[in-house]
């Protein structure tokens, strides 16, 4: 990063001042004096005046130490107030002139100064900074309006004096009365106002409310107030947990009022969100409201019975609107055949896992050296490699006799014991021989020296045949070496090519020499558009990091909203295989990829509302921002609401460090520093933010030794009421991440109100100034006084952020070339700390750039495409609906879209072609659903179709059904061959038994299909870890055993029956056919093990659902999830045989036998 050029001026007045005054050796009036200077806006001028002053006063005390305390402590109020020079504390007084005031007593200036906390803003003031402010959207009349409306419910709330045009101040004096009666508290003007711009408006608004400053009051009076209009309203939070809080804190207010309200959070069943959405008033997190939309509409659950989207409030607007504008909600939707992609995901993992990186270069695959030359050598016709074993041999690089060898056992194993002594030196000489005898080779090779450094040995100019450039490699040891790649598309290129190589798609012969990935050929195409992305992510995450991105819950791999909110997003899954590759990192259990056939973002969502959207938030943005919402919601306002109180929230000087040891120091010295008591103050509570739960963990045990009462607050999911219920001590540290910032409502003690509130240390830069003003605003609220710091480490920032703080440190410096830059030194961490908000705020216009002419446009054309395959759905409805079959067809159908947005969606081309193109292809699935074909290559829709057919008792059609999927694809047939043998079994037509007896026999050997992708995810998924491979009882083998014990389970259950098949056609009996559902097809002791499932059972009746859901993912019921999988391949049921013999069928079968002998060959 390009330095700074600073002139240290010399002494200032205040330095001289202090000394005048004998108050050269008092560090504390000196650090109260700057800190006025550095952080109040005080200048060196003002802040001499107010020393000089001081003085004046304590001068002739003869008690001089408590004279000083005094001053020390009226420094420190002035400070902590955040009064300013001009700021009138008194009449038309400011602190000066009261302190140059004789008549005044030092307990006049101590009590003026406590006062400052008690001064409410009158409805004038609070209306002419609304009109000052920038963000301002309204206009004289309305705020007149304003003025009249609440100065009349202020001054008689029962009884508003004055003429009423809008009919609001009778609305508004009803309200005000249901607050006072319900809470014990009056709303106050702020809030009043607020309410009167709202309740004004025939649009949407956007207003921004200090935190602190009541959000949720404003929230309910407007929601009351749209209900008794007859409107429903939607009250949207960025969380269940604010959702759940707000509307119990205002449950006897909307009751007082006779208002239903409810909260769609925690509701399951159908029944109980239908209430739910009766209510007039509903509170719910933007998830809930996503997920029962799509449960009323896709899922046709009609959840949401008669309610139309009439209006719309929205807490944390900025945070819902902007940083989550493009979270989709979606409701989990099985496709039973992507649990075939697992041991794609394995082989995927173990490849990527083969590059590592070394300095700027990654490196990878690693290779024995004799791989690497003979793939570069290209000579006309056949190439016998032991000629080059031979050279090798020849030059002494490889011993005496080892060609021989090599001939006699071509198995990897002889190479490598006879390459494992090559060093570097001899293999540099090799190479050189090869270059000069095979002018196609051309090779760079490298070390890595004492330094940690690569250094390459045979350096040489490029050149050779065609001038082609030499290729790179790393020699490690014992003759291996990997390829140097000095960009990440050569990268996934060559990974590419390595996953190709071991892919093999059915139809196909199993072989038993080449180990090689098996994968249904229905998936091909799939995979063919999807690979690259698959692998880049997989790259992504080896990146990723435990405890910063992500979590593990239990067995489970939880994303964490680190940059923005910091919570643990318990429902919230990666897609494109993020998810199963994290999965594989932590050998935890492997989830199927989910095909999206359903979805709703927030910014479709809010559209709904056509016009009738509001939002209330801390921290509307910047201008950019603002720009943005409203071009994403046309004709909505916006207005900046000032605080009831004079704010006294000061942010101190930010540093800025280059190493995190640093950085850790200079955050524990700034900690203990603000818990530690004065002469003149008591220890503040301190709220530290960290970027990470890593880095929050760290800061814990940095902090440890000095500080006793650290409190973390890391985790939302574990119980954190020591934090967020109790009133902060004097001394207590909280250490968080974001998720001490938006929406959390910090109290602290009045101790430590008196010794300057809550001091808020940032430890990073946040990702925008919003989310840095959301931390902040946690302490200085409601008129009370705080401060924050923020302490930045260059060393956690991107690389793109230094870059860009680089460029705008040069080019300052250019501008600046001709004059030296006059920074005094206390001031070098501000301009640092600017640079990086300023690169900050570049990267957020890019992203907003983006944001809104990129991915906002491709999101919404998705949208639209689903609503237009829901109207074509809504024909399947109409026609299917009392159908056996009205399952299947949908599911089939949800399918099929599926796969069409994975692999037919182009954002490049236009709305209307794409839904031309997707009314096509939908009518083409359904022209062959009709003809009982199914719509795509995917086998298991023929069974679904079977078993629909087979359970209205059509068991011929069933069987044909049954008899497509096996022409599709016969490698992965098993579960159709087994129904149709079912069938057979059942309709006992002639020679069932035989035609029963042949499904299942080749049943069973589709089965080793399915056994050997087990088999392959466990050989890959170990090659990719550190774990050994005797080491077996990870999360994942256990996951993967169960599934091979269900599979055992299963072929036991198919060779049983072949065996009482086989007898009753060699005794010439017949069978009967016993069906029971799946869950019989195990053992009662496997599926219930009693020493590990009663606690884990136990905890299923708690409700809370996450916890349930972790409890479901105990091993215990693993047996009981991959019986579900099979289910939803479609084996519903198993059976089970006995032979049935009688004297006149073992006599037929004998006299056939002796005919059948007696026959000529």
């Amino acid at each position: 990063m390009a330095s700074v050029i600073i002139d240290i001026p010399s002494q200032n007045p205040l330095d001289l001042a202090l000394n005048a005054c004998s108050f050269e050796n008092d560090g504390d009036i000196h650090e109260l004096l700057k800190t006025l200077v550095r952080n109040n806006q005080w200048s060196t001028e003002n802040a001499t005046c107010l020393l000089k002053g001081l003085f004046k006063r304590i001068e002739k005390k003869e008690d001089r130490v408590n004279a000083q305390l005094w001053m020390k402590t009226v420094l420190h109020s002035i400070q902590i107030n955040y009064v300013t020079p001009q700021l009138k504390v008194e009449g038309e007084k400011t602190i000066t002139d009261l302190i140059d005031d004789q008549s005044k007593s030092d307990n006049d200036i101590s009590l003026a100064l406590e006062s400052l906390s008690l001064i409410e803003k009158d409805i004038e003031e609070i209306l002419e900074e609304i009109s000052q402010q920038p963000l301002n959207q309204t206009d004289e009349s309305v705020l007149n309006n304003v003025k009249d409306i609440v100065s009349s419910v202020h001054k008689c709330p029962s009884k508003p004096n004055g003429p009423d045009p809008h009919g609001l101040k009778k609305v508004l004096s009803d309200l005000y009365i249901a607050v006072k009666t319900t809470k014990k508290w009056e709303p106050r003007l702020t809030q009043m106002v607020s309410w009167c711009l709202l309740a004004l408006s025939e649009s949407g608004w956007l207003i921004q409310v200090g935190t602190g400053e009541g959000k949720s009051c404003i929230v309910a009076m407007f929601a009351a107030y749209r209900a008794r209009k007859g409107h429903n309203v939607d009250i949207l939070s960025s969380s269940s947990v604010l959702a759940e809080r707000d509307m119990e804190d205002w449950l006897h207010f909307y009751e007082k009022l006779k208002i239903t309200v409810d909260c769609n959070t925690k509701k399951v069943e159908p029944d109980a969100m239908k209430k739910c959405y009766k209510s007039k008033v509903v509170y719910g997190s933007a998830q809930s409201f996503a997920g029962d939309y799509l449960r009323h509409g896709f899922q046709r659950e009609g959840v949401r019975g008669e309610r139309h989207f009439d209006c719309a409030i929205v807490d944390e607007v900025d945070s819902l609107m902007l940083d989550k504008g493009l979270q989709m909600v979606y409701l989990s939707s099985e496709m039973p055949a992507m649990q075939h992609l697992n041991s794609l995901w394995a082989l995927i993992w173990s490849i990527v896992n083969q590059y590592r990186q070394e300095g700027s270069e990654t490196v990878g695959p690693f290779t024995t050296f004799f791989h690497v030359i003979l793939k570069h050598i290209h000579v006309d016709g056949d190439f016998d490699k032991s000629t080059i074993f031979q050279m090798a041999e020849d030059m002494g690089t490889i011993p005496k006799g080892s060609v021989a060898d090599l001939r006699r056992n071509s198995d990897d194993n002889v190479l490598l014991t006879k390459i494992k002594n090559v060093d570097a030196q001899q293999l540099a000489k090799f190479m050189e021989t090869v270059e000069n005898t095979f002018p196609s080779c051309h090779f760079a090779l490298h070390i890595k020296n004492d330094k940690g450094e690569l250094e390459e040995l045979n350096t040489r100019e490029q050149g050779g045949e065609n001038n082609k450039q030499r290729v790179p490699f790393l020699y490690v040891n014992s003759g291996f070496c990997g390829y140097m790649h000095s960009n990440m598309e050569t990268v996934f290129i060559t990974a590419e090519e390595r996953i190709k190589a071991n892919l093999t798609f059915t139809p196909c012969n199993i072989s038993h020499d080449n180990p090689t990935c098996y994968i249904p050929g229905f998936l091909q195409e799939l995979i063919n558009r999807k690979l690259r992305v698959w692998i880049e992510n997989a790259f992504n995450a080896k990146t990723m990091t435990l405890g910063h991105e992500y979590i593990l819950e239990g067995d489970e791999i939880v994303p964490v909203d680190y940059s923005c909110t910091g919570v643990v997003e318990n429902n919230m899954k990666w897609s494109d295989g993020v998810q199963q590759f994290l999965e594989l990192k932590h050998e935890t259990k492997i989830s199927n990829m989910s095909i999206i056939t359903n979805f709703m973002s927030n910014v479709g969502l809010f559209q709904k509302y056509q016009g009738q959207l509001y939002g209330i938030t801390g921290t509307l943005g910047n201008q950019l921002e603002i720009d943005t919402l409203q071009k994403l919601y046309t004709g909505i306002k916006t207005c900046e609401i000032p605080t009831f109180k004079r704010q006294k929230l000061f942010e101190i000087e930010g540093l800025i460090t280059g190493e995190e040891q640093e950085w850790k120091q200079k955050i524990c010295t700034v900690v203990e520093s603000q818990i530690i008591p004065t002469s003149y103050r008591s220890p503040r509570a301190v709220l530290v933010i960290c970027e990470t739960i890593n880095r929050a963990e760290a800061l814990c045990a940095a902090l440890g030794p000095n500080v006793p009462n650290i409190k973390p607050y890391t985790n939302n999911n574990k119980d954190n009421t020591s934090v967020t219920k109790q009133n902060l001590k004097a001394g207590d540290v909280i250490v968080a991440t974001n998720l001490a910032g938006r929406g959390t409502d910090l109290k602290v003690s009045y101790d430590v109100n008196n010794a300057g509130g809550m001091f808020v240390l940032q430890t990073f830069l946040p990702e925008n100034a919003r989310v840095e003003k959301q931390a902040f605003g946690r302490t200085g609220r409601q008129g009370n006084p705080g401060s924050s710091q923020l302490i930045i480490c260059t060393n956690h920032m991107s690389e793109t952020l230094k870059n860009i703080m680089t460029q705008l440190c040069s080019l300052i410096q250019k501008e600046e070339e001709d004059h030296i830059m006059q920074y005094n030194s206390t001031r070098v961490g501000t301009f640092q700390i600017d640079m990086a908000k300023m690169s900050r705020d570049i990267v957020v216009s890019n992203k907003l750039s983006q944001y809104l002419n990129n991915h906002v446009p491709k999101l919404l054309k998705k949208e639209e495409l689903f609503f237009e395959y829901v109207k074509l759905l809504e024909d399947v409805h109409t026609n299917y609906k009392d159908s056996k079959l009205y399952g299947s067809l949908v599911s089939s159908l949800n399918e099929t879209w599926g796969m069409w947005l994975l692999m037919s969606f182009n954002e490049r081309d236009s709305t209307e072609d794409l839904k031309t193109k997707l009314q096509t292809d939908i009518q083409k699935a359904r022209q062959r659903l009709d003809n009982r074909l199914a719509p795509t290559s995917i086998t298991h829709h023929y069974v679904l179709f079977g078993n629909a057919l087979r359970s209205s008792d059509n068991l011929s059609e069933s069987t044909d059904s049954y008899t497509k999927a096996t022409q599709e694809d016969r490698c992965w047939v098993a579960i159709a061959l087994y129904n149709r043998a079912l069938n057979t079994l059942k309709r006992k037509d002639s020679n069932y038994i035989t035609g029963a007896l042949d499904d299942l026999e080749n049943a069973v050997e589709s089965l080793q299909f399915y056994q050997n992708l087990i088999v392959n995810t466990i050989f890959y998924s170990k090659l990719a870890t550190t774990t050994p491979l005797t080491v077996t009882n990870t999360r994942l083998d256990k996951q993967l055993r169960t599934r091979q014990q269900v599979l055992e389970c299963l072929k036991d259950n198919i060779n049983e029956a072949i065996g009482k098949l086989k007898r009753a056609r060699d005794m010439g009996g017949n069978v009967s056919v016993d069906e029971k559902l799946i869950f019989f097809l195990v053992p009662l002791y496997c599926l219930i093990p009693l020493e590990d499932f009663g606690q884990p059972a136990i905890r299923l009746l708690t409700s809370d659902v996450r916890k349930r859901q972790q409890h479901l993912n105990h091993p215990s019921f693993d047996i009981l999830k991959e019986l579900q999988a099979l289910q939803c391949l479609g084996m519903t049921v198993i059976f089970t045989l006995d032979t049935v013999f009688s004297l006149g069928g073992f006599l037929s079968k004998i006299l056939k036998l002796k005919l059948k002998s007696k026959l000529p060959d």
